[in-house]
């Protein structure tokens, strides 16, 4: 069943009614996937042979994960990136979750007054810089070293709009700046993924809450989409009123440099559309 809430869309399981977890292939895209971690089963909204390899082989981890119900395994020391030098501001730290996540991002941009932000020059303003390198097939992007130092790795096979590509470094960056670990053992090149859960969907939710933010900062998405509003409220008809919708929606993910999906769910997210 799906239920509105204020962050957008909630699913819950039809066998035991607990919220389940959203399991995305491409971060500029819908849930692929939903897990339950009460009753561990997954619903899936599109046939696995459509899932690049990658997530094919994440989902297939995380369901051995949930059915063996075991603890999560601990990665390595040696493993996990160095945090990036960012200051919260006072008070951050007691804040979790997303809005931690935001919270860096604000911080991490907030010399930043160009649209499109220039997400690249943050990352290495912020000390990790942006390399392109052959990454396995599938892997859009990924935490690295080069040497002594912590860089943000991505896909150098192509096939990636540039909208894609700046989310992918932004969600990375948001990786890093947090100083998340869960991840990173599952970057090495042939090994199987080491998934801390439920820590691992945590560090999801707040890299894709932090490349949002950096992103689509709310107060210019606020500013600008009320610029643009009168454009939809003048409408007549549900028709023309969709049409008008698409037509902002497109006009603000092209000033962001995001893709259209990711723009409007952002909108939703922060109640501006519905």
């Amino acid at each position: 069943m799906l239920t509105e809430s204020s962050a957008g869309t909630t699913r819950h399981c039809d066998t035991c009614g607990a919220a389940r977890e959203p399991f995305f292939d491409s971060p500029c895209e819908d849930p692929v996937a939903w897990l339950c971690p009460a009753c561990r089963t997954v619903e899936t909204e599109v046939p696995r042979t459509s899932l690049s390899p990658e997530a094919r082989r994440e989902l297939g981890a995380l369901e051995a994960f949930m059915q063996a119900g075991a603890p999560p395994p601990a990665v390595p020391a040696a493993a996990q990136p160095a945090a990036a030098s960012v200051s919260p501001r006072p008070g951050a730290e007691r804040t979790a979750g997303p809005e931690r996540a935001r919270e860096r991002a604000r911080q991490a941009a907030s010399g930043s007054r160009e649209l499109p932000v220039d997400i690249r020059k943050i990352a290495g303003q912020l000390g990790f810089p942006v390399q392109e390198r052959a990454l396995p097939p599938g892997q859009r992007g990924t935490i690295g070293r080069d040497g002594g130092r912590v860089v943000i790795a991505v896909s150098s096979r192509g096939g990636y709009t540039d909208a894609e590509l700046r989310w992918i470094v932004a969600e990375e960056l948001g990786h890093a700046a947090l100083g998340h670990t869960a991840l990173v053992a599952s970057s090495a090149p042939g090994a199987g993924p080491a998934i801390a859960e439920p820590r691992r969907r945590e560090e999801e939710r707040e890299a894709r809450a932090f490349a949002a933010e950096i992103l689509m900062p709310e107060e210019k998405i606020r500013a600008r989409f009320a610029e643009l509003a009168p454009r939809i409220d003048q409408t007549l008809g549900m028709r023309q009123r969709e049409t008008e919708t698409d037509d902002v929606v497109h006009l603000l993910a092209r000033m962001f440099g995001v893709t259209p999906t990711a723009l409007r769910r952002r909108l939703e997210e922060l109640g501006l559309l519905r």
